[in-house]
């Protein structure tokens, strides 16, 4: 009867023939990390919050505008009589706000940091996500050989019962059953072969291509000593709680600008006007010059027949719904710092329990079928010991890779897991890079490149060039840029 040696028990070792090229996980973990569209799109959504301060800074900048207007008189000869053309340039600076664009600005510098927040959540757990994929690619393959291995053996074990059956050593019953157990071991080998390409397609939405050789998984980075520690780690550095926590500060700011609408504004304005017109042929008369003023306007809301208040009143709930999100979050953080300290702990004590039951296993098949051969034990047996033997290594081979799943989920709601996490040492996606080009812009005429065109921005220096789109659905037109 053939037997997988012992050696080939744990999962790392079950693929023991890993080439020297074979992918590591720090490989996969920087594809993912560079390639991933999830990530692009919402590096791209932070640059989008990013603009909310500059145009809350265009609130106290000046403002040129120009205006032209022509028009004629229609009578019978259509000539110069009547013509009227204006032109003008106003010139706009505001200088008092009541604070109201100051707190503008405090609120879109708040609502960048939540965004910045909720990107490092998305890269932790797009991080965990791929240790999950790959560890579920090891674990489904090495279940696949152990599958695999599993139907040669009670191969072999349905040969040697069909040939005692025809001596008469044994009855049509026994070589039922190993017939049966050899049915259900190959259907047991089609579904761990279906296990195996699901997470292989999982290995493909993350790091955007199919694992190949994929060597074994490094040791753990070290963890929490305790369910307590690591919740008080999650407190304080999980990223969607300190998330929530600049929303919440955030919308006070928001609160603070609608109350000060109330206290009104001024502002400077200034024109220069030329004009050119001709009267008609009754009222002879002709226009032609160039004027220029200076002013100082003020405006205070007196009655804005509840708008104000309604607005007051909204930004105000928006806080209260800010100030419950960061509990309930919090409450998520707990419980999910908390489970994955419980998993990660119960898995290494599955670990442990079924190493010591693959050895107990091993032995107790290897005596069972010696027994059968002399008649001491019935082939039901020996079927039973070679299942339980199998179930063990299926038990250890899966609790090795919840152990490994467990500790990246806990790195991941203590925000940890981008921190310290193989293969990110080379360059990292900055998103204060591109607030500080925009914190502070003036230009008037500043855009960025078709995003179709040049998606690497949303990617970290040194990204491969993404795949290129798809032409759009038929009937639908080609937007122009201009």
């Amino acid at each position: 009867m053939t037997r997988l040696p012992l050696a080939c028990l744990a999962p790392a070792l079950v693929l023991a023939t890993t080439p020297v090229s074979a992918e590591t996980l720090a490989d996969a973990i920087a594809a993912a990390y560079a390639t991933n569209p999830e990530l692009a799109a919402t590096r791209a959504a932070v640059r989008q919050v990013d603009e909310a301060v500059p145009i809350s800074r265009a609130g106290m900048r000046p403002r040129v505008d120009g205006a032209i207007n022509f028009s004629q008189d229609l009578d019978d000869q259509l000539n110069d009589f009547g013509r009227r053309t204006t032109a003008g340039v106003r010139i706009t600076q505001p200088v008092w706000a009541g604070g109201r664009v100051q707190a503008q600005i405090r609120e879109a510098d708040a609502r960048v940091a939540a965004a910045r927040e909720r990107l490092s959540a998305l890269e932790n757990r797009v991080i965990a996500d791929t240790v999950a994929a790959y560890a579920n690619v090891l674990a489904t393959r090495a279940e696949v050989e152990l599958n695999r291995n599993q139907v040669r053996v009670l191969t072999e074990q349905l040969r040697a019962s069909t040939d005692r059956f025809e001596v008469g050593d044994l009855t049509r019953t026994d070589v039922a059953q190993s017939q049966a157990r050899l049915e259900t071991a190959r259907a047991a080998l089609v579904a761990s072969e279906g296990e195996a390409q699901r997470a292989e397609q999982a290995f493909l939405r993350l790091v955007g291509k199919l694992p190949g050789q994929l060597e074994p998984l490094p040791p753990l980075p070290e963890m929490p000593a305790s369910a307590d520690q690591a919740t008080e780690t999650a407190l304080a550095s999980n990223p969607d709680l300190l998330a929530a926590r600049y929303e919440e500060v955030a919308s006070g700011h928001g609160v603070t600008a609608v109350r000060r609408e109330r206290f009104g504004q001024a502002s400077v304005t200034s024109n220069f006007t030329y004009q050119a017109i001709n009267g008609g042929p009754l009222a002879p008369f002709q226009v032609d010059g160039l004027t220029g003023g200076i002013g100082v306007s003020l405006s205070i809301p007196l009655m804005t027949s509840g708008l104000l208040s309604a607005r007051t009143r909204q930004a105000e709930a928006a806080q209260s719904q800010a100030i419950e999100t960061i509990e309930a979050t919090s409450r998520t953080v707990v419980e999910g710092a908390t489970n994955a300290w419980v998993v990660l702990r119960a898995a290494e004590a599955v670990i442990q329990s079924a190493r010591v039951a693959i050895e107990a296993n091993a032995l107790a098949a290897e005596g069972v079928k010696q027994e059968n051969l002399v008649g001491s034990r019935d082939i039901i047996e020996v079927l039973n010991a070679e299942q339980e033997l199998l179930n063990t290594r299926v038990a250890l081979v899966r609790a090795e890779r919840d152990r490994y799943i467990a500790g990246y989920r806990l790195l991941q709601v203590t925000g940890q897991a981008s921190l310290i996490a193989p293969g990110l040492d080379g360059p990292r996606y900055d998103p204060a890079a591109n607030f500080t080009r925009v914190d502070r812009s003036w230009r008037e005429f500043r855009a960025d490149p078709d995003p179709r065109e040049d998606r690497l921005r949303n990617r970290p220096e040194g990204a491969p060039e993404p795949p290129a789109l798809p032409p759009p659905p038929p009937g639908i037109r080609k937007v122009s840029r201009q």
